[in-house]
């Protein structure tokens, strides 16, 4: 049930899109001039745009260049309108703050549901009170429900979190329809972004404070070394794609052999997401993803050997 729903709204298509916006961003990258020298520039910490211009006229100027460019082109889709609108806002924002690309994407991501009208992890998203989509299922808000969500997915006994909210399995499994479909109608993906917060915070959540996690000793140890270890997060993420490509259930590998399960495995990737999407840097990522890809090829190199070698280990060409 937890597989599923963290799937659906922050599992692999969440981290397949995570991804080609990473290998887009550091593709960006690598066409810039390393010897180029940036501007000491000082940014609003709320919007990220620099302290030395006036907001208003950088979107005057932004519209000024982008409808005379579409005019020109005599562009009509609203998909070529809107990149059109896209980079030239960031080439007004490059110029004007005399930033490199990586500066120009945190300014992207901070400010994706105003420019792109959806939401981005990592923005510390507030809830908006007049959402209708938020409003309490059985007096369950959406905290609530991502803390719970994280918690069963942690191996923690299910009548236990029951009681701490005072549930049954009855009324869960309503609560546990509402949401995802909330979710599934929200076109802003606020409230998914919502949910990835609170659930990287499930362990904060004060009526969980009493419920005791049924982690292992060495879980425990693993799990702090995941929250804490960047390298040891990319490793075993590594390892979980290998295991799902060799026909195991990654995750359970990983429980089975780290002591660590989904939900609190998905709670420190939400927040690892969140500080890369607030300070992106586009080495720091390349330096990541190689390191995974390399863990990946030796765990793919171990499940096979265990499996018995590849099927075209034995073809000669």
């Amino acid at each position: 049930m937890f597989k599923k729903l963290f799937g659906s709204v922050m599992g692999n298509e969440a981290e397949n899109q995570a991804q080609n916006t990473q290998n887009q961003h550091v593709d960006a990258n690598d066409n810039e001039n390393d010897e180029e020298v940036y501007l000491e520039t000082e940014y609003d910490p709320e919007t990220l745009h620099g302290t030395h211009y006036d907001v208003d006229d950088f979107e005057e100027e932004v519209a000024r260049l982008s409808e005379a460019w579409i005019e020109q082109e005599d562009i009509t889709s609203q998909s070529e309108i809107n990149n059109v609108y896209h980079n030239y806002r960031r080439d007004v924002y490059m110029a004007w703050n005399g930033c490199d690309t990586d500066q120009f994407i945190r300014f992207d991501n901070r400010n994706s549901l105003t420019h792109h009208g959806v939401a981005q992890m990592g923005n510390n998203m507030q809830e908006d009170e007049n959402n209708p989509l938020l409003a309490p299922v059985h007096g369950l808000n959406l905290r609530d429900y991502a803390a719970i969500c994280a918690k069963l997915g942690s191996g923690v006994a299910e009548n236990d979190i029951y009681n701490a909210f005072g549930i049954d399995a009855t009324i869960w499994g309503e609560i546990n329809t509402v949401w995802p479909a909330r979710m599934a109608e929200d076109t802003t993906f606020s409230i998914a972004v919502l949910f990835g917060q609170y659930f990287a915070e499930a362990d904060q959540h004060p009526k969980l404070q009493g419920v005791k996690s049924n982690l292992s000793e060495e879980g425990e140890a693993n799990l702090e070394r995941l929250k804490n270890d960047v390298h040891f997060y990319y490793e075993l993420t590594g390892a979980r794609q290998a295991a799902y490509e060799y026909g195991l259930d990654g995750a359970q590998w990983i429980l089975e052999n780290f002591g660590i399960g989904l939900g609190d495995f998905q709670g420190v990737a939400m927040k690892y997401m969140e500080i890369q999407n607030q300070n992106f840097d586009s080495n720091y990522v390349r330096d990541c993803m190689a390191y995974q890809d390399q863990k990946q090829a030796e765990y793919a190199e171990k499940f096979a050997a265990e499996q018995g070698g590849n099927i075209a280990d034995d073809v000669e060409f």
